[in-house]
């Protein structure tokens, strides 16, 4: 896969990624209002911070991924974001049209993915808390790392 990076600076790089191109960086945080098929396209990436999480490599690793259904889709991109990341990082994807607060320390990416008609917020943070005041289910949000959850608070610690 090749890769053109459309800014860089070095701790800020913003791409997108879909179907294994790069395209001009596009903010992503609300629908298009057009419907498409999850299947029908690839997630698109969109890495908007990297600072040593390998986002290039996380963001073609998620645009790889095809899946059907939205609860999968969010537990397959928790679980390629912590590998890719060489488990490293506490992660956090969240449906941005949730209501959610975000105290994350020590954050290495944040990134934009597009499934079909959603859109979802990706962190990689090594502490602090996450809070998803929306509806929860994996088709909302997923975490993974070092953390205690209480409800749908999660505060992630250092190991």
């Amino acid at each position: 896969m090749k890769f053109r990076i459309a800014c860089a600076t070095a701790s800020l790089v913003a791409l997108t990624v879909l179907g294994g191109a790069v395209l001009p960086a596009q903010a992503a945080s609300t629908a298009s209002g057009k419907s498409v098929s999850a299947t029908a396209n690839a997630p698109r990436v969109t890495v908007h911070y990297d600072v040593g999480a390998n986002g290039l490599q996380i963001a073609a690793a998620i645009s790889g991924i095809r899946e059907d259904n939205r609860g999968r889709f969010v537990q397959r991109v928790v679980d390629t974001a912590f590998d890719v990341s060489g488990g490293r990082f506490d992660v956090v994807v969240m449906n941005l049209s949730q209501n959610y607060s975000e105290r994350l320390d020590g954050k290495h990416l944040y990134a934009n993915i597009q499934w079909g008609n959603v859109y979802y917020g990706l962190w990689l943070a090594e502490a602090g808390q996450f809070t998803n005041s929306g509806d929860a289910g994996w088709i909302n949000w997923g975490v993974r790392g070092w953390f205690d959850r209480n409800g749908n608070t999660v505060n992630f610690h250092r190991r």
